[in-house]
């Protein structure tokens, strides 16, 4: 049996239709934003645009291998130390 390919990678075009999407289902109207205009504070393009950096740094993230020696930084040490058994130095 032959190895899974993975489907290719989705082109601007199906990034702006998911994103789109997702801020409908929220209930966000981004039409009401201007389609491409600098001095606005946002606009449809650049929103777009982040979105799909967005959610492509996340599939290179989520592809990171993880080191299973790494341990996770933790904020506050006692509660942490005391549910793991391990003892501070």
């Amino acid at each position: 049996m032959a190895d899974p390919v993975p489907p290719p990678p989705p082109d601007d075009a199906q990034l702006d239709t998911f994103i789109r999407t997702r801020y409908a289902l929220l209930g966000i109207d981004i039409s009401v934003l201007p389609v491409d205009d600098p001095a606005a504070v946002m606009d449809q393009r650049r929103l777009l645009a982040d979105g799909r950096n967005i959610l492509r740094t996340e599939v290179r993230i989520a592809d990171a291998d993880v080191d299973a020696q790494f341990h996770i930084p933790v904020l506050y040490p006692a509660p942490a130390s005391a549910w793991t058994g391990e003892v501070s130095r």
